[in-house]
């Protein structure tokens, strides 16, 4: 009788080796999408979002189209290369292929160290913050890892004071107060 062929069991080096060097520990800056919705023109965190490891996509970006009338995309972009907006029906409005450029796997986080082993093929330039971009919603005053080419850095850190003193309007006045509201 044939005896089956068996495999040694891995060793706990060998697991642990496989463990550091296989996957990054999240997908912080993967692209992702927010399924059906108009293109935002405010920072937006949408949930669940299947293709992210923590379920949360975002388009971090603040973009106000012109509001001139306009017949094609160069109308609505300065310089004409841009492509942050297009003409639809003779108005400008964010573009479709910009928000699915822009929007990228997010986490929460507690400081910009817990941003920093996201997806290594993102398409953010400059790294990433750990901030509070939401003022409503379910994640106002939530930390979260956004790319540093979007952030608008002194809106985030007016929303942190408000967020840490418990004071901000459509987020802390709520009932039930949000964790992420105050000391």
């Amino acid at each position: 009788m044939a005896r089956p062929f068996l495999l040694p069991p891995p060793s706990i080096a060998a697991l642990a080796l496989l463990a550091a060097t296989g996957c990054p520990t999240s997908d912080v800056g993967a692209p992702c999408n927010h399924g059906h919705l108009d293109a935002p023109q405010v920072p937006t965190v949408t949930f669940p979002a299947l293709a992210c490891d923590q379920l949360m996509c975002m388009y971090p970006a603040r973009d106000e189209p012109p509001v001139a009338p306009c017949e094609t995309a160069a109308d609505c972009n300065a310089s004409g290369t841009s492509s942050t907006f297009e003409c639809v029906a003779g108005r400008c409005e964010v573009a479709s292929t910009h928000v699915l450029s822009r929007s990228m796997c997010t986490m929460r986080c507690d400081s910009d160290a817990d941003c920093d082993d996201g997806d290594p093929g993102t398409t953010c330039r400059t790294g990433f913050s750990c901030a509070r971009v939401q003022s409503l919603g379910d994640f106002c005053c939530e930390k979260l890892c956004v790319c540093r080419d979007d952030l608008d850095e002194a809106a985030a850190a007016m929303r942190e004071e408000a967020c840490s003193a418990g004071n901000l309007v459509g987020c802390c006045d709520r009932d039930p107060v949000p964790d992420a509201c105050g000391p």
